[in-house]
This record gives structure tokens, C-alpha cells and sequence, in this order.
């Protein structure tokens, strides 16, 4: 089953600046696309499969979000373009996630 078939929720394509927080390392890099479940950040060095890391980002008129996530999967493909890490959301705030959907279906119309 390919990662694709076992999202449950529409992953859109967007850029924005995220900041992620693993042992102690402040780090700044960007999305390549979100979900209301997970994301993928643009990385050269991820951390670890299974390693939970603090996220914060806004998106869209969401300002500061912060929550925990796994990271489910590594890319390390030919392009240094594709390098990044799979994170899936951890115990988001059910508003949050309510409030991440309208603003990814909001990108997705545009």
C-alpha cells in the first residue's frame, strides 16, 4: 500500500515556513505540502524515524500553532529538492485540526 492510499485526509501542496524543535536544535525550513493529520518539512538532516519533534507554524490567518509530531517516514531521494521527513500530527487540539482543514481547503480551491 503506498503512502498515498493510507492518508484518510486530502494532502494539499504549499509552501510556508515552519520551525521544529528536536532535542534542543531550533531548526527553520519549509512544507512541501499539509493535512489536517501530518505534514512534510524540507529537510537536509531529519531526525530520526519515530522521533517526536515540536512543531510551530502558522498557515494561512492561523497564527502559531504548536504541537507534537512523529516522524512516520524519511525522504533522502536523487535531488537535494526531495530531502525531508513525513511527520504526523500528535494529540493536535481538535479545534486546531477543525481550523488547519478550512485553511487547506481554502489553498486547494485557489
Amino acid at each position: 500500500m503506498s503512502k498515498d492510499e493510507r492518508r484518510i485526509n486530502k494532502r494539499v501542496a504549499t509552501k510556508f515556513e515552519i520551525l521544529y524543535v528536536h532535542e534542543h536544535d531550533y531548526l527553520i525550513s519549509f512544507t512541501k505540502d499539509i493535512s489536517a493529520d501530518g505534514m512534510f518539512v524540507e529537510t537536509e538532516k531529519p531526525p530520526a524515524v519515530r522521533s517526536i519533534i515540536k512543531l510551530i507554524f502558522s498557515i494561512g490567518n492561523l497564527k502559531k500553532i504548536e504541537t507534537n509530531a512523529e516522524v512516520i517516514w524519511i525522504n533522502k531521494g536523487a535531488s537535494s529538492k526531495d530531502h525531508g521527513m513525513g511527520l504526523k500530527f500528535l494529540n493536535m487540539h481538535a479545534r486546531d485540526k477543525d481550523a488547519i482543514l478550512k485553511e487547506i481547503n481554502i489553498v486547494a480551491v485557489l
